[in-house]
């Protein structure tokens, strides 16, 4: 057995925990909502505020909605950028009762989420009065608007939310005809439906096309400024009662009494704008989770995961990989810049991006399940294990299911070790995201993740989805588990990249060497992990490069041209 098995042997209990970020603490959470509400409240509405104080007079709605869409989308990235490490990035108590409610969050922090929430958005709207609440009361004054009348509806909307919108249907009640009450609340649960509807469907870890960490809040700000353009005219476009309730109760302080508490239309207003964007959460995330989620092909939902926004922005691994030398990226040699006989580089997630030795501890995990009561011998499984490894061939659990199960089944133990294996971030070898980031500055990548749903969610969570312009697995060329060169050809056809301007790197031979020259690749043999601890010469010849560290790639990819490999039969 060997050294690194034997140290497997006296940690790996298979019980392993996937790391997640740490819990927000409750001083986290209350700078994290605080601040980023009131950055929301400051940016956003000082667009409003400052076009109704020197916007064109007369101008009708549409001539604003493009900056202020714009400037919503564009503060709410800026928010979750600067504060999702804190708290996640909530900012809306639809948001944070809706995640609650699906199990995301727990309900013990909701209020202190909706509190910060409402006090950020209050101070905001007290900075932007301090600094334009004069001009608000000389603008009144000048059109013979009292404050706190039905008349200076218009000028609290440049801080609040009402249904209807009185830049449009006026503050009269003629506009509660023009705009009805369920037409604003619809407005509303559609908005913020949809709304919860994308910010879940870009936290699925499963989902293949999600984007990368950084890209994600100005998705979500994008999908704000897209709704603000059709639903803004309704009801100014609330979905979030913080952002309601927080600025009102600055107009409260400043002399708008009714005009801010209830609201127009007897309250009713009020409830569209601060209920409604709750229920249309909720409905969302329902719809996500109960018809959207369990029909992502080739998944079990049971055994998913989802990411947080905090996920997105912790990266355990970065100070284990600053205090090593593989923390350092890898330049591309000089012999390769400028060379163009390689276009696409595939690599294998188990083995080059993270270690197999999760999978190798699910087997022993569900062995152990599967026998009985009697006591598997962690030296004898490894041995076992050992043994498969220099043989590269056969399957793993077949070999263990006959060596140490009652009925040998290596199906079942196939199945129940599926459901134990995970893949933790601290599971990530050091040189995985620096070499991935110097590859990708001069090829297209794409990575081959077996099994497909737990390397794609730890992808996705670990923030490396960024740098591969194609995933493949077995799943998508009806494959059970086994990879074969149909894989490699559909990543071909996917980036349209010819088989001889394209590289594979693997550490198994049978998974991914040679199913790999079969679609026509050349093949770079990553010796770590599941490769063999004793490569024979036999396995040697048969990739067309061989290192031991990932970031031993670059230098490998030098030696490879289309001259030095032999002509490989394709299938």
């Amino acid at each position: 057995m060997s050294e690194a098995t034997t140290d497997r042997a006296l940690t790996g209990s298979g019980d392993e925990e996937e790391v997640l970020p740490p819990q927000p603490t409750t001083k986290s959470i209350i700078i994290g909502e605080v601040v980023g509400c009131f950055l929301l409240s400051v940016l956003g509405l000082g667009i409003g505020v400052s076009a109704t104080l020197w916007g064109a007079p007369g101008s009708p709605w549409f001539a604003d909605i493009w900056p202020t869409a714009w400037g919503w989308a564009m503060a709410i990235a800026l928010g979750i950028y600067v504060t999702a490490t804190l708290s996640g990035a909530h900012f809306n108590p639809a948001v944070t009762i809706t995640l609650a409610v699906t199990g995301r969050h727990p309900w013990r922090s909701v209020p202190l989420y909706i509190g910060c929430q409402i006090v950020g958005w209050f101070l905001g709207a007290a900075v932007l009065m301090a600094m334009f609440g004069r001009n608000l009361f000389d603008l009144a004054a000048s059109k013979n608007i009292a404050i706190g009348s039905p008349e200076s509806t218009g000028l609290a909307a440049t801080l609040t939310t009402y249904s209807p919108n009185p830049g449009i249907a006026g503050a009269a009640a003629g506009g509660y005809t023009t705009v009805p009450f369920l037409q604003g609340l619809t407005g509303e649960v559609l908005g913020t439906a949809i709304l919860l509807l994308v910010i879940l469907s870009l936290l699925e870890t499963r989902h293949v096309n999600a984007p990368a960490a950084w890209f994600f809040p100005l998705i979500v700000g994008a999908t704000i400024g897209l709704l603000i353009m059709f639903i803004a005219p309704i009801s100014q476009a609330s979905f979030n009662p913080a952002r309601d309730l927080g600025p009102r109760l600055m107009l409260l302080v400043m002399g708008f009494g009714s005009v801010a508490f209830p609201g127009p239309n007897s309250g009713l207003s009020l409830v569209a704008t601060t209920i409604g964007p709750i229920i249309g959460g909720i409905l969302g995330a329902l719809f996500f989770d109960k018809v959207m989620r369990p029909n992502i092909p080739g998944h079990e939902v049971e055994h998913s995961q989802v990411t947080t926004l905090s996920q997105l922005a912790y990266d355990p691994t970065m100070e284990v990989r600053r205090e090593t030398l593989h923390g350092h990226a890898a330049s591309l040699p000089l012999e390769l810049v400028g060379a163009d006989h390689i276009d696409l580089v595939m690599v294998a997630a188990g083995g080059c991006i993270y270690d197999d030795d999760q999978w190798a501890l699910a087997v022993l995990k569900a062995a152990r399940q599967l026998a009985g009561g009697a006591n598997i011998d962690e030296t004898e499984f490894w041995s076992v294990y050992d043994a498969q490894r220099q043989a590269q061939g056969g399957s793993l659990s077949r070999s263990v299911a006959t060596r140490f199960l009652p009925s040998g089944d290596p199906e079942e133990l196939y199945k129940l070790a599926r459901t134990h294996f995970q893949v933790p971030a601290a599971s990530m070898y050091p040189d995985a995201r620096p070499t991935l980031a110097a590859l990708a500055t001069r090829y297209k990548l794409g990575v081959v993740a077996n099994p497909s749903e737990q390397h794609i969610a730890a992808l996705k969570r670990d923030g490396l989805m960024q740098y591969f312009d194609v995933v493949v697995y077995p799943e998508q060329v009806d494959l059970a588990r086994t990879p074969s060169a149909r894989m490699w050809k559909r990543a071909l056809e996917e980036t349209g990249v010819q088989a001889d301007r394209a590289v594979h790197v693997g550490n198994r031979m049978d998974n991914d060497i040679r199913p790999a020259k079969q679609a026509g690749l050349h093949t770079v043999w990553l010796l770590r992990g599941e490769a063999p601890p004793s490569p024979t010469i036999e396995q040697l010849a048969e990739p067309d490069a061989i290192v031991t560290t990932f970031s031993g790639v670059p230098n490998a990819l030098v030696a490879i041209s289309p001259s030095s490999r032999a002509s490989v039969p394709t299938t």
